[in-house]
């Protein structure tokens, strides 16, 4: 059995420090942390700080994440609110200043654009023209075939209004088988009978309603600003006063534009005209 003074030389030769060194230095050649053996139970709670700590920041951003889909749903919401918002407006605009059956322009727009081409007009000292289209043998359309045809056919007569004419220029439905164009910026009168040339041809041709060929013609009557009238009143009974001579003096016939129709001669000869008692140039279209 071997001494007490063996066994303490023997640790000694082992290395400082006892038997706890030693058998860490055979194990794990790092010194042991000062108070590792002490400090395990607060790890033990540090770490569960640590867990909770995790656990209410992961809560908090799950709480975050649900608020940003809430706020992106009602942002979502909103979006569609403020769409059908406009288009009811657009919709709402669109009765104030449309017809409904063509959707060419109405009374109102007319006035409000014709107003606006007569003050460009002044300031750059150009005409505008009003041309009054009234369409001629349409009742029949309506007697033979019923309003759903005349309807199609206003729509058609529409359409090739809105292709007779520029994109600055306003085609407008009257009232019932009457129509205005308005063409603004015109530097020679002679345009306005080429405008009248190419929607009569237009009108002219046959339409196809229900399986029914349908054939209109066209009356047209012309008025220019500031020659026959500085307002809508005055510029509209003009050009339906040469519409109305149009009719008498042929069917279809268009009224020269230059020719300066008086307003007393032509309601002194309204509905009683002859082509030699017309003050105004009837130019035919064959």
């Amino acid at each position: 059995m071997p001494s007490e003074t063996d066994t303490a030389e023997r640790w000694a030769a082992l290395g400082a420090g006892g038997p706890d060194n030693a058998l860490h230095s055979r194990d794990d050649p790092t010194p042991p942390a000062s108070g590792a053996l002490h400090d395990g139970p607060r790890s033990s709670l540090r770490i569960r700080a640590l867990r909770g700590a995790l656990a209410q920041s992961q809560a908090q951003c799950s709480n975050a994440q649900a608020r940003i889909d809430t706020l992106g749903q009602r942002n979502a919401r909103l979006e569609k609110q403020l769409s059908e918002l406009a288009r009811s407006e657009q919709r709402a605009w669109g009765l104030a200043y449309h017809d409904v059956l063509t959707g060419l322009a109405n009374r109102a727009l007319l006035q409000d654009r014709l107003r606006q081409a007569m003050s460009q007009a002044q300031r750059g000292c150009r005409l505008v023209a009003v041309l009054l289209i009234d369409l001629d043998g349409f009742k029949s359309v309506n007697d033979r075939l019923g309003h759903a045809a005349g309807d199609e056919c206003l729509r058609a007569v529409a359409a090739r209004l809105s292709a007779s004419i520029r994109g600055a220029d306003t085609a407008c439905r009257h009232g019932g088988d009457e129509f205005v164009i308005m063409l603004p910026e015109v530097d020679d009168p002679a345009m306005v009978n080429a405008v009248m040339a190419k929607v009569h041809a237009h009108l002219s041709e046959p339409h196809f309603i229900d399986r029914h060929e349908v054939r209109i013609s066209a009356s047209i009557g012309s008025a220019l600003y500031p020659l026959h009238g500085a307002s809508y009143e005055q510029l509209m009974k003009h050009a339906d006063l040469a519409m109305y001579l149009a009719k008498a003096v042929s069917r279809p016939a268009l009224i020269d534009a230059r020719s300066g129709l008086s307003h007393p001669a032509a309601e002194s000869t309204r509905g009683n005209v002859t082509p030699s008692a017309a003050p105004c140039l009837a130019v035919e279209i064959h």
